[in-house]
């Protein structure tokens, strides 16, 4: 057994004791109260106090009785140790510092409880970072919104709850408009602070901060619920947009701000967190697709159904390539005015096991989005190269061959790498390759695409402008770039040349690429009428369903064989001419058309403007006779349309009422022929139109002759 501690030992634990850094207090637990017997300088110094003023003073006394005191108070009654005792202290006129106080019992050599020993230290600056660190965590510094994850467990909450109580939860998606010009000219500083305020003005529309997240640089989301279920999803984005209008000035700046805003809700189209954030995603991106940005677009379930169709493609669409499940099909391009091919356009097919035969439209914008359209496309160009040399072995002549090129593959250098090693693998002439690309990618980065451009052409490939029309292009831009061809965008072509302005548009690109040198090529052509039209304007190639569809390489084989091309359908007439009846009124449209027939005439009906214009479209009309009074307008503006669309028909009016002033300027100024009454003179109805079909067929003739 040890001996027990001398004075010598007593005097060194003393001064141990004293010159301790940590804060110690030495507490009795055999006197009542439980007095506090010795202290060393660290605690007098952490709790402010003298050392004489401590010892000897009850430890309730002295500390009083609240947490963490009051834990180790409770630790001496029970004569047991306290890990840990965590809360605040104020020393005098100082303010409260976290403290944590922990307690050691303290054993005779009897195992009796004698004493016991607390050691105190100030744990605020420990406390500080963690707090810290926990809300770098939970909360954005710019914004103060809560991050992402901290958001997401919230909007669960809310959700749970709006299934137990039965109302909605709206969903917004806020991208603001243009936020990256504001970062280049104010500077990022300035950016941050400009979040802050949006911030503020969001949770000021969502009722809380916690029902706001930013989720990148310029874009936010934020849950409103709908407890009544009578908010409007297009007012709610509104107020947003209203609200971001208001001027805020920051350093005496003063910004008005648009947004994208993309509305979904919950249960009409979603069914969890991530779909709602999904699909008001998807809503946003169109409204600025669409507008370019200050615009609104609620989720729809026609468009939910079109996301979960593109949910489905894209869990099949990885690796296909791998799998060998594309192929390539080619629609001839045809020479319109010796209607021979004299090429083909390369169009990409998805024979999915499990999906069967997918169209291009409905993967190629899901390749893009999964990061595969480079490996895709790099596919289709040595595909095609490949078969077009196998083609040229065979014997045919020289064609050229189109490819369609991504924006997302115009990226550096990489077409150019690619272009070069489809033509070496494949030993086809560059002269024989013509690349095209879309005129939005053109115009999304021009000086970039122009020098690729030029790269590609330097290589002896040619290059195509292809939906032109729907885009931006300047004519300074379209006067350098290094293109061959337009190709005029199918809209236009499935218009003419019953819409006049789709008419005119037609009419006037066809001239623009002549005065710049290109040549034309119209695609979407499937009608005669369409096909007539765009020869007697100019253009020189045409491709479309109305000469061939697209066909597998075997097929486009034997019509390079056999370059002259008919029409899917003739074009002609009936040889009593045509005539089309517009009239809302079915009993009228029944007795005319009885009557007519007896003259031989082919005989069309249309109830409204719209449905005659997709006659005229269709069919070869000679004559046309119309109602002035119609549900969707007048007789005459109709007919002064037309005029305009289809200016070889003659035109007449055969109506029970009309405005004499308005039809005779219609007939003045050449829209109408003729004016006839109801009810009308069998004799005399059919002696007039047998007079407008004679009209009719001279002039259709002498527009054939020239």
């Amino acid at each position: 057994m040890s001996e027990r501690p001398g004075p010598a030992n007593e005097d060194l634990f003393a001064r141990c004791f004293n010159s301790s850094p940590t804060a110690l207090l030495l507490i009795e637990l055999r006197a009542p109260m439980f007095p506090i017997v010795n202290v060393n300088s660290a605690a007098a110094t952490l709790f402010g106090r003298e050392a004489s003023a401590l010892c000897g003073s009850a430890w309730e006394q002295a500390f009083g009785s609240a947490s963490p005191f009051a834990e180790i108070l409770q630790g001496l009654r029970d004569r047991v140790a306290v890990p840990e005792a965590l809360g605040t202290y104020t020393r005098d006129s100082d303010p409260p510092f976290w403290c944590q106080l922990r307690l050691r019992i303290i054993l005779s050599h009897d195992g009796i409880a004698t004493h016991a020993l607390c050691i105190a230290s100030d744990v605020s600056q420990q406390i500080d970072n963690e707090a810290s660190r926990n809300y770098l965590a939970t909360y954005d510094t710019v914004s103060d919104l809560p991050r992402i994850h901290v958001y997401e467990e919230n909007l669960s909450a809310e959700l749970a709850r709006a299934i137990h109580h039965c109302y909605r939860l709206l969903m917004c998606y806020v991208n603001v408009d243009r936020f990256g010009v504001i970062n280049e000219t104010y500077g990022f500083d300035f950016g941050d602070r400009l979040i802050h305020c949006i911030a503020d003005r969001l949770a000021e529309c969502a009722g809380s901060r916690e029902r706001v997240c930013r989720l990148a640089g310029d874009e936010f989301v934020l849950a409103v619920p709908d407890l009544n279920s009578d908010t409007d999803q297009w007012e709610l984005a509104q107020r947003m947009l209203d609200a971001l209008s208001e001027p805020i000035v920051l350093d005496e700046i003063g910004l008005r701000l648009t947004a994208s805003i993309g509305v979904a809700c919950f249960p009409d189209t979603a069914t969890s967190v991530h779909e709602l954030m999904q699909q008001a995603s998807v809503a946003a991106r169109e409204a600025k697709r669409e507008n370019g940005g200050d615009s609104i677009r609620v989720f729809s379930k026609e468009q939910r159904d079109e996301l979960d169709e593109r949910l489905r493609i894209g869990a099949h669409l990885r690796n296909v390539v791998e799998r060998d499940e594309l192929e390539l099909h080619y629609q001839p391009v045809i020479d319109a005015g010796k209607r021979e091919i004299v090429g083909m356009e390369a169009l990409v097919r998805w024979r999915s096991p499990q999906l069967g035969l997918v169209m291009p439209e409905r993967f190629i914008s899901l390749a893009e989005d999964f990061g595969m359209i480079a490996e895709l496309g790099q596919w289709v160009l040595l595909r095609a190269c490949t078969q077009a040399r196998s083609w040229l072995d065979q014997g045919v002549g020289d064609f050229i061959l189109s490819v369609n090129v991504s924006g997302l593959q115009m990226r550096g250098q990489q077409l150019v790498e690619d272009v070069n090693r489809a033509l070496d693998k494949s030993r086809l002439p560059a002269r024989l390759l013509e690349l095209e690309l879309a005129e939005d990618v053109i115009m999304t980065n021009v000086e970039h695409v122009t020098a690729v451009m030029r790269e590609l052409r330097k290589i002896g490939v040619k290059l195509a402008m292809d939906d032109f029309g729907i885009g931006q292009s300047s004519l300074g831009h379209l006067q350098r770039l290094p293109v061959n061809r337009l190709k005029i965008d199918r809209s236009f072509v499935a218009a003419v040349p019953d819409d006049v302005s789709a008419a005119r548009i037609s009419r006037a690109v066809i001239g623009l690429a002549h005065e710049f040198g290109f040549t034309v090529v119209a695609e979407g052509v499937e009608k005669p009428v369409q096909l007539a039209f765009l020869e007697r304007n100019g253009c020189e190639f045409v491709q479309g369903n109305f000469f061939s569809v697209p066909v597998p390489a075997d097929a486009m084989l034997a019509m390079l064989r056999r370059p002259e091309l008919r029409p899917r359908e003739e074009m002609g007439d009936d040889q009593g001419g045509t005539i089309l009846l517009v009239d809302d009124e079915q009993n009228v449209l029944r007795a005319l058309a009885r009557l007519l027939r007896r003259d031989g005439y082919k005989i069309f009906t249309a109830s409204t403007f719209k449905d005659a214009f997709e006659i005229l479209g269709t069919q070869p009309v000679h004559v046309v006779v119309s109602d002035h009074r119609m549900p969707d307008g007048k007789g005459t503006e109709f007919l002064g349309r037309v005029k305009e669309t289809h200016p070889h028909t003659v035109r007449m009016i055969l109506s029970g009422y009309a405005d004499l002033g308005v039809v005779t300027e219609a007939i003045n100024g050449g829209a109408v022929y003729r004016f006839l009454t109801k009810p009308w003179n069998d004799d005399e109805l059919r002696k007039t139109l047998h007079e407008a079909m004679r009209m009719a067929r001279q002039d259709s003739a002498t527009e054939a002759e020239s």
